[in-house]
């Protein structure tokens, strides 16, 4: 598939979600009973501390895992303020450009690590996120014993995909691919890098807070499990972004998974109104810390993002 396509089926399905995401709201929308909800977490305020807590716990931990793939040479805080200004970015821009930021700023910060390593390391945390997910995904359908069938053509399709990507990479930038993986083995393999994977695993079980930590709040029950599968499924399903923090996409998919282990629909985009709604405080308060840690002017955040990170000056 090129390009073309696979942006035009990506955005396709985003127009999609996005419509369901306006009949759920045509249906399930009420102002009054939303605030109630909120009323009630905000009651709860040793249980928001919590939530919050572990949400920015579950960002340590994929910035430990960043400063160990890059063999321990930049500062943890460097990687925790790269990781923040991305999420800042995410929560405001229609697209993910946060990562382009997060490689520049930690180039900008650190002068030991090139562009290129920075970028490198990003795309490969990146896919070591996605594929967390995939596995969280899988074993909650298992473990839930929810029915979704996946064709077996789609399989395949993918198979096919990524192994003709990874020969056009090793002919047409055979130099560049030669570097990139001998800085992966050299990052993932041995104790180091069950470090890293074990990280990233544990940082999405711990982000799964925050679906937890409201489903208790307004009162309802939901297992650490669930809370896990649904918060991977949602978070898998932000590839589809198109508007700033995912929202549509992300209550669309979270009232669907919660609505698949028994939540009514009509609860399942309460919590996902309420969750999605701490998740874009909590990124605003952080990239508030972030910004007054490490300011960057306005046009050099422009540039990273324009030119996909590789602009230092």
């Amino acid at each position: 598939m090129d390009r073309f396509n696979f942006r035009f089926v990506k955005y396709f399905l985003s127009v999609v979600i996005l419509l369901v995401f306006m009949l759920l709201s045509a249906y399930f929308f009420n102002l009054s009973s939303l605030w109630g909800l909120m009323i009630k977490i905000w009651n709860r305020p040793v249980l928001v501390f919590l939530i919050m807590l572990f949400y920015f716990l579950s960002f340590c931990l994929k910035a430990w895992a960043w400063k160990l793939y890059l063999n321990n040479k930049p500062r943890f805080k460097s990687c925790l303020l790269g990781i923040l200004y991305s999420l800042l970015i995410n929560h405001i821009s229609p697209i993910k450009a946060g990562d382009f930021v997060r490689a520049g700023l930690l180039s900008a910060r650190d002068d030991d690590i090139s562009i290129e390593n920075a970028l490198h390391s990003v795309v490969i945390l990146r896919s070591l996120d996605i594929m967390s997910l995939f596995l969280f995904s899988m074993i909650g359908l298992v473990i839930l014993h929810i029915n979704i069938s996946i064709p077996f053509w789609l399989l395949f399709a993918g198979l096919i995909g990524g192994g003709v990507l990874l020969l056009l990479l090793k002919r047409k930038f055979s130099a560049f691919y030669k570097r990139q993986l001998e800085q992966l083995k050299s990052a993932l393999l041995g104790i180091n890098g069950l470090y890293i994977v074990l990280l990233t695993l544990i940082s999405w079980v711990i982000e799964a807070a925050v679906l937890f930590g409201t489903v208790l709040a307004v009162n309802q029950e939901l297992s650490i499990v669930a809370a896990v599968w649904v918060n991977s499924l949602t978070i898998a399903g932000q590839i589809f972004q198109i508007t700033p923090g995912g929202i549509a996409n992300y209550e669309t998919i979270m009232t669907f998974a919660l609505g698949a282990i028994g939540f009514s629909l009509k609860d399942g985009y309460a919590i996902a109104i309420m969750t999605h709604g701490i998740k874009f405080l909590f990124s605003y308060l952080a990239g508030a810390y972030a910004i007054f840690s490490f300011p960057v002017p306005l046009d050099r955040i422009r540039a990273w993002i324009k030119h996909k990170g590789v602009m230092r000056t």
